[in-house]
């Protein structure tokens, strides 16, 4: 989660552009799954039925 927050902040930083979401991963929160997903390009965090 703390790459999330991470990829979120730089993506602000660039101004917020659109994205296409090209690549996701399952999303961890202590080592256990949390069920969403989060684009690896902008940080957005998705219920897996969404993407």
């Amino acid at each position: 989660m703390a790459q999330t927050t991470a990829l979120q902040k730089a993506w602000e930083a660039k101004g917020s552009p659109p994205c296409d979401h090209p690549h996701t991963e399952k999303e961890y929160a202590s080592g256990m799954q949390t069920g969403d997903v989060v684009c690896t390009t902008c940080g957005a965090e998705f219920w897996r039925s969404k993407k």
